[in-house]
């Protein structure tokens, strides 16, 4: 008879644990989405993109944002468990049973390795491929629906350092008649285009628009010089680097460069080396960062359980407070790292698992704590303190705490 225990505890716990797991990795997912998207559909919306594209955006958006928030909704989904088996007094039970904490741990720590492996395979594979597959389809956008953007006789300045105005726009012949284009990048030395008409062509794989047009004069102004100079030409080229100008706007191109790469290339990388000594340390945090981030899941459980066991009286209050305040201190460390490793203070690979090593070390402290029944001053003033904070505001509002 006490051979299937260890079974229908798992049951048990897996019943808790992946519905609210669900729910946590909805509503985190949703969140980052409107964090991150809002500027991009916004842009996309003044361009009169279809809902399919956007849908297309947000799926590639998906894989990088899931890094994030599994672990997150993982430990949610931990503490919100266990904080509703402490409230309700089956941990009492459970050790009436013989079953001690540690029992407990091995469908947690099951659950905790699939989010790490699912972690693990889109950080190094499904991300990078995700990222590139968004930057390629951002800049077929972005080239490919200028005309959208164009309206005739209203200027166009939704591209950084460059306006646009045409009298006519022939979309089907990807034509447009009297242009006047300024280019306005370098602040001293303003270009300006004037030509009878032109053709717009775009490259998705570049994210390069050129403009050739035709019949047409370039007026050149260095007002440091004082020279003005002006070109007649029958046919001429005007590129506009998407891609380029994207990078300086957001202020994120190597970044963005190396979000594209799988683990495999970006090992390669490294072997190559890089142009200086601060760009190296950037690729080696990024690689390692990479391989740490997944294996948050696994320290998020270690930490998670003794958490929300927190105290009888707290309850899942606490629990999901914890929720907010471990993942605010997992990316404070996070950025500490960071710093730590550009300043040449730690090694790239100890600022990228800084984070994880400073809470799994609390995480197996408090389980040892907990398991031993050691009370633990800190987290109980803190448990109390969440507990008589919950009946100020039921008292306040009404209702029973």
């Amino acid at each position: 008879m006490k051979r299937p225990m260890p079974r229908l505890l798992s049951r048990y716990l897996f019943g808790d644990l992946i519905p609210s797991f669900g729910v946590g990795l909805l509503a985190f997912t949703l969140v980052l989405l409107l964090e991150k998207v809002m500027r991009i559909v916004e842009w996309i919306v003044r361009k009169g993109v279809s809902v399919t594209e956007v849908l297309k955006i947000f799926g590639c958006l998906l894989p990088n944002f899931f890094v994030f928030t599994l672990p997150t909704a993982l430990l949610l989904s931990v503490l919100l468990t266990f904080s509703r088996i402490q409230s309700d007094n089956e941990m009492y039970a459970l050790k009436a049973c013989g079953v001690s904490l540690y029992r407990l741990l091995p469908p947690v720590y099951a659950f905790g390795a699939f989010v790490t492996a699912v972690s693990l395979f889109l950080t190094g594979w499904a991300g990078p491929y995700a990222a590139r597959t968004f930057q390629s389809m951002f800049y077929s956008m972005a080239t490919q629906n200028i005309f959208v953007g164009l309206k005739e006789r209203v200027f166009f300045d939704s591209l950084p350092g460059f306006v646009f105005y045409v009298e006519s726009v022939l979309p089907e012949q990807n034509e447009i008649k009297g242009v006047f284009i300024a280019d306005q990048n370098l602040a001293d030395r303003p270009i300006y285009y004037f030509a009878e008409e032109g053709r717009i062509h775009g490259n998705p794989e570049t994210g390069i628009i050129t403009v050739v047009l035709k019949n047409g004069t370039i007026h050149h102004l260095e007002r440091s010089r004082g020279v003005y100079q002006l070109v007649h030409f029958d046919t001429y080229r005007v590129k506009v680097n998407v891609g380029a100008m994207l990078a300086s706007h957001t202020g994120k191109g190597q970044k963005r460069h190396m979000e594209g790469m799988t683990l495999p290339e970006l090992r390669r990388k490294i072997r190559q080396g890089a142009a200086t000594e601060q760009k190296a340390r950037k690729l080696r945090l990024h690689y390692d960062r990479r391989l740490a981030l997944p294996f948050a899941a696994l320290v998020f459980c270690t930490l998670g359980v003794p958490l929300a066991l927190l105290s009888q009286q707290a309850g899942r209050y606490t629990g999901f407070s914890l929720s907010i305040v471990v993942m605010l201190l997992y990316f404070v460390l996070m950025q500490a790292g960071s710093g730590l490793t550009f300043g040449g203070t730690i090694p790239a690979f100890v600022g990228a698992w800084f984070p994880n090593l400073i809470l799994g070390a609390m995480g197996i402290y408090l389980t040892w704590k907990k398991a031993e029944e050691k009370p633990s001053r800190i987290l109980e003033a803190y448990a109390q303190f969440t507990r008589d904070l919950q009946i100020a505001v039921h008292r306040r509002f009404g209702g029973s705490p």
